[in-house]
């Protein structure tokens, strides 16, 4: 199993645990304050991770590597500004879509390089 098949599956299943988190969230279940702080991290780990994995295989792996890498990045920074700097308490749907999607195309883009 390569690298990529490994990041793939880890941000297959941060996408799996933001998805569970945003539909608690509209449902108005309450969640462990701690959980969306502990998405996060993962995400800034396995972005960290993405990196590295991209500087040692980037010949073999190519330019959607790459790509795929800014929009988890994006992402990332996407949901601090979101969820931590502009609503702090209660960050409307509208923002958890937006912070979804980047992280969709990137998933998209990384399923492209792993299989």
């Amino acid at each position: 199993m390569s690298a990529y098949v490994i990041l793939f599956w880890v941000f297959a299943s941060l996408a799996a645990g933001g998805l569970l988190i945003g539909l608690c969230y509209t449902t108005r279940v309450s969640l462990p304050s701690w959980l969306g702080a502990a998405h996060g991290m993962a995400g800034l780990f396995a972005v960290g991770a993405f990196f590295i994995v991209n500087l040692l295989h980037a010949p073999q792996a190519g330019v959607l590597a790459w790509w795929s890498l800014g929009a988890f990045a994006a992402g990332v920074v996407g949901g601090l500004l979101l969820f931590r700097v502009l609503f702090p308490g209660k960050a409307p749907i509208w923002s958890m879509m937006m912070h979804g999607s980047v992280a969709a195309v990137g998933l998209y883009l990384l399923y492209a390089v792993a299989f």
